[in-house]
């Protein structure tokens, strides 16, 4: 997999017109689950060191409403890149081209390129579904097209809002996760001031004799 020290970071301003709709398939049943308030549904990807692109294979197609049945439109593997730095999701002009997508609409953007440089562009927009790893899909999310390096989509907070995602560098080895629904807040501060409650509390062990 490619790794790429200058991606192009679009910060992309999408009409919310179009509502974003999350369908999940159920998880193999390895996955842990501890949050039953809702199905919770997601993915670990697990690096070999310390990685600084996040990169998943992802597949992509046109929108389209899966219980309608077949026939469904073609569908075609990418590689994905994960940025919080981007408001939306964007597809390369290779996914445009190989999917025969029609577009939708079009938008004006602000991307940030190599050097920081900020620079404006219009650019034409799409309705795909995004198949993530693990059987989790996102129907019917608008995208825009737009330069993308080390892959061909760059997943935004437009995705990554549905859900929780975190990342991991324990022991040297980079991991992240994602799951759909969030259910349950995150917070490293509240597991620290647990942890220093639980094992402060704890009764000194008398010294046998």
């Amino acid at each position: 997999m490619p790794a790429c020290e200058e991606l192009t970071r679009p910060a992309v301003s999408l009409p919310r017109s179009v509502p974003l709709k999350v369908q999940l398939s159920p998880a193999p049943a390895s996955t842990a689950v501890r949050f039953q308030q809702y199905p919770t549904f997601g993915f670990t990807t697990k690096a070999q060191g310390i990685v600084r692109e996040l990169a998943n294979q992802v597949f992509v197609s046109e929108a389209y409403n899966p219980a309608a049945g077949p026939p469904e439109p073609v569908k075609q593997s990418y590689i994905a890149i994960w940025d919080t730095g981007a408001t939306n999701t964007v597809i390369s002009r290779k996914v445009v081209q190989e999917l025969n997508l029609q577009a939708s609409g079009r938008i004006q953007v602000q991307a940030v390129g190599a050097g920081d440089k900020v620079h404006e562009y219009e650019t034409d927009t799409y309705l795909v579904n995004l198949f993530l790893p693990n059987n989790v899909l996102i129907i019917g999310i608008r995208v825009s097209e737009g330069t993308i390096g080390g892959g061909d989509v760059l997943i935004g907070m437009d995705v990554i809002t549905h859900g929780d995602f975190a990342i991991t560098n324990y022991n040297g080895q980079t991991w992240w996760t994602f799951r759909v629904p969030s259910n349950e807040p995150i917070d490293f501060v509240q597991e620290i001031e647990e942890h220093k409650k639980t094992h402060s509390s704890r009764p000194a062990s008398t010294p046998e004799h």
